[in-house]
């Protein structure tokens, strides 16, 4: 058959074809039998069950009506009828009237097979309209004359079957080869032969000289030949493009790309690199030999970074990215690179390697190292500066923005660029013409004491404007604007503290010259005292030689109230000396020195002074004031400065007398309590009111410089600060306040306890 078919040693189609047309031919041979064999064998099983139905509705009720009448000789030729159906061999009545199970009539034999078909049919007897059961009818068929046909039908049909599938398979095999495998073969013969040297040879099929319409064997023989041909002027091109490529090489390695291509594995292995590599220190033959991997030339404080940027494009679906890091060279010479990178994946999405120019940028990148650390040496001297600096361009809208000009407005440079600069600054408004006055006469201006509202207090700032030269973007200036509140709050307390100096002098000097009369007042009183007195009898004597009874002279002056002016002028004088001595101890410059003092002489101290404070205006009286005393026997002593401490207590008594100056008390009384008491290792002073009392925000401002409540000229926000200073700093101790608003203030001063305790 193979000479027939002219199959050649090799071929495996021919053989191929014809174990599938076999195999095809004989299962949809085997397919069609069985469906046929299964269809007859139903139609049989289908006889047979016919006659089980023609035994239920012809013999069932006569054999029935029979065995009531015990005619078993009926019954008989019933059953004998019966037989002669399709398939039946056994058939037996069993009678049920007497509770037996032996069968009264029986025929046939039951088959010894397993292929038998069984059913059981009760036999019903109708008397009266009652139905009765007076027995049961068995009837059994088999099978096998059903497979025996079967069988021997198989037979039949499979060597039918097996030789018509032969036939036909090898009429199609001579089908096919005549059609596609000699051609076929025909083609593998050129394609085996074809080579550069043969391509000018056209591939041809053996053919009727009738043939003239094409077939699919024709179009790929012409597509042989297509593909000769283009193979000829494919290989034309690529001599050109070898060629370009050439010269495309000769660029590259001239230039300062160095290309790439890496694997996608640990340290990316190179698959490609250009030859002007060199220029980075490395050998193109150790990157493509593996000895060198990509990774391992990275800088070591740059690779984690590097592949974590890689990972991160990835991850993100990103094909192109650009990145800078360092690598380094074998003799230790350390490149900026920046590369320029495609990333390569495959059909399913996966990435398999990388396409990359790296160019050296060591020198640009230490030009924008130098230019970087200027801009931040630059910034960082303006964000120093204490003083607001703000650029503006010939049109006043911000450009430059300082860290003291975020930290007073409290807006970020993003927040003001581009914005004008009098909606940032309002109050500068009216120096909008000074502005551009010092930027189109290139001249410096400046204005001091500027009022700035700020959150309802007033500010007092500083500008001065510097012009900028003319450059691409016209011309400029830098506005300065310093913050000079403290400064000129400090003069004016500079001021206020020589006033209170002058008049402290002037209060001393008083004090001095009061003292010499007002000594001169109590001397003179108590001469008189003593001289009017009956007691001494020098004045007895003097008023006997002048004629008079002293002790009346004694009784008219007493009963005239003449004594009690007198003592009312003692008393008086007595006083005065006291106010006197209290004013030149305290208007004596503090020495600093500390002694062990009772807290309790302080502050009766400080209240005597106090009772004789008052306002010009009338304002406020100390003398109004109820005063409660809270004090702990046995309290110890503290070590203190005395001057210091009294001028403490001095501030808070008067800034309590004038808080509750300004309630209305009603039936209620102004009332100042003092209050001492052990506190650990502390002595504790609390000095409580029941004025107006403070809000939240002034209880938190109140020890700060400068912070007043009062009006203007009423006072300086310097005394609870300076009172602070001397309790927290001078003395160790703490200073603290309590208040609620409409309930009145708590000043709690805890110093250090060091001597021995007060006696009760």
């Amino acid at each position: 058959m193979a000479k027939f078919f002219r199959i050649r040693k090799g071929q495996v189609l021919p053989y191929k074809l014809l174990v599938y047309i076999l195999i095809c031919s004989s299962f949809f041979t085997i397919l069609g039998t069985s469906v046929q064999l299964y269809m007859e064998y139903r139609s049989d099983v289908s006889e047979i069950q016919k006659g089980f139905g023609q035994i239920e509705h012809s013999y069932v009720n006569t054999i029935a009506a029979s065995l009531w009448d015990i005619n078993i000789d009926h019954v008989k030729i019933q059953l004998e009828g019966a037989l002669k159906l399709p398939g039946m061999r056994y058939l037996e009545v069993v009678e049920m009237s007497f509770g037996s199970v032996d069968p009264v009539a029986f025929i046939g034999k039951v088959p010894d097979g397993g292929n038998i078909i069984e059913k059981n049919f009760p036999l019903v007897h109708v008397i009266d309209g009652k139905s009765v059961e007076v027995g049961q009818l068995r009837a059994v068929a088999d099978l096998d004359n059903v497979f025996k046909r079967l069988r021997l039908r198989v037979f039949v049909v499979l060597l039918t079957q097996a030789v018509k599938t032969f036939l036909v398979a090898l009429f199609i095999l001579m089908i096919i080869h005549y059609m596609v495998t000699r051609h076929l073969q025909t083609m593998a013969e050129y394609a085996q032969e074809m080579d550069i040297s043969t391509l000018d040879r056209e591939l041809v099929l053996k053919r009727r000289k009738k043939h003239t319409k094409q077939d699919e064997i024709d179009r790929v023989a012409e597509a042989f030949n297509e593909m000769r041909l283009n193979l000829i002027r494919d290989i034309a091109e690529r001599k050109k493009a070898e060629e370009a490529l050439r010269q495309s090489n000769m660029i590259v390695e001239k230039s300062p790309m160095v290309l790439f291509k890496w694997r996608n594995e640990y340290d990316w292995p190179v698959e490609l690199v250009s030859q002007n590599v060199s220029q980075l220190g490395f050998n193109a033959d150790d990157f493509m030999s593996g000895r060198v991997k990509y990774g391992e030339v990275i800088h070591p404080d740059d690779k984690v970074k590097v592949e974590e940027e890689v990972q991160g494009y990835i991850d993100s679906g990103v094909d192109h990215y650009r990145h800078e890091y360092r690598i380094i060279d074998p003799t230790g010479r350390v490149y900026w690179i920046a590369d320029s990178t495609v990333v390569v994946r495959d059909e399913s999405g996966d990435v398999t390697s990388y396409l990359g120019i790296a160019f050296d940028f060591t020198e640009k990148k230490a030009a924008e190292n130098e230019l970087a650390r200027l801009r931040n040496l630059l910034k960082n001297t303006i964000d120093s500066m204490p003083t607001m600096l703000v650029g503006v361009d010939e049109s006043l809208r911000i450009n430059q923005w300082n860290r003291s000009a975020e930290e007073d407005t409290g807006l970020t440079y993003e927040q003001v660029w581009g914005t004008q600069l009098m909606d940032v600054f309002p109050q500068l408004k009216d120096e909008r013409d000074l502005i551009m006055d010092s930027v189109e006469k290139l001249e410096v201006r400046e204005k001091n004491k500027i009022p700035f509202n700020s959150e309802g207090h007033i500010q007092y700032k500083n500008i001065k404007i510097y012009p900028l030269l003319e450059n691409e973007d016209g011309r400029g200036a830098v506005v300065l604007i310093d913050d000079v509140t403290m400064k000129s709050r400090l003069e004016d307390m500079m001021i206020q503290t020589e006033k209170m100096m002058s008049v402290g002098g002037l209060a001393a000097g008083m004090a001095h010259e009061i003292n010499n009369p007002l000594g001169a007042v109590l001397s003179g009183v108590q001469g008189t005292e003593r001289r009017l007195s009956p007691s001494l009898k020098k004045n007895v004597e003097v008023a006997s030689e002048l004629g008079l009874d002293l002790n009346k002279v004694h009784q008219y002056m007493d009963r005239r109230g003449i004594l009690g002016y007198l003592r009312g002028i003692s008393d008086a004088g007595r006083r005065a000396a006291s106010i006197v001595r209290n004013m030149l101890e305290f208007s004596r410059k503090s020495e600093s020195s500390r002694t062990q003092i009772q807290v309790k002489g302080i502050l009766e101290k400080a209240l005597s002074l106090a009772e004789n404070d008052y306002d010009l205006k009338k304002k406020y009286d100390f003398k109004v004031i109820e005063i409660r005393r809270d004090y702990e026997q046995n309290l110890p002593a503290v070590n203190i400065t005395e001057t210091e401490i009294e001028q403490v207590f001095l501030n808070i008594f008067k800034n309590a007398a004038q808080a509750m100056a300004d309630k209305d008390f009603a039936d209620e009384r102004p009332t100042l309590t003092l209050r001492t008491r052990k506190d650990g290792e502390f002595v504790r002073v609390e000095v409580e009111d029941n004025g107006p009392g403070m809000d939240e925000d002034v209880r938190k401002r109140v020890f700060e410089p400068f912070y007043t409540t009062k009006r203007v000229g009423l006072g300086t926000g310097l005394g609870l600060s300076v009172s602070y200073f001397i309790i927290t700093r001078n003395h160790e101790g703490e200073f603290l306040v309590e208040s609620e608003e409409g309930k009145g203030s708590k000043f709690i001063i805890r110093l250090p306890a060091g001597g021995r305790a007060e006696n009760a």
